[in-house]
């Protein structure tokens, strides 16, 4: 499997990865390790590290201004970090999706039985 970036969006599975580690080593400390909760807090610590990541690169991420010949036109030039060409901000969505659905499962699963 090849990742396919732009920018630094290489960052992200790193920041995701030291995440869910930090994510894992708390919900063994925490919770122990058969607890039904532990994917939630995993995808959790996943996202917030995603989001560190997202946030970085939104704040380095100034832009040139350049302006055309042509028109005269002036123009803000971005770096366009993304990962497999979506764009890092809306990796972050998506894992906050991923965990919402992970903690209905567990929540489900507490309940029924």
């Amino acid at each position: 499997m090849f990742l396919i970036w732009r920018g630094w969006g290489l960052l992200l599975p790193l920041g995701v990865f030291a995440g869910a580690f930090i994510g894992f080593l708390v919900s063994g400390s925490l919770l122990g390790p058969q607890s039904g909760f532990a994917p939630v807090i995993i995808s959790l610590f996943a996202t917030i590290g995603a989001y560190g990541v997202v946030a970085l690169l939104g704040r380095t991420d100034k832009g040139k201004v350049v302006i055309d010949k042509d028109s005269g036109e002036e123009l803000l030039l971005k770096r366009g970090d993304s990962l497999f060409f979506i764009p890092v901000r809306f990796w972050f969505y998506l894992l906050v999706i991923i965990t919402v659905v992970a903690f209905g499962i567990s929540v489900f699963s507490l309940f029924a039985g």
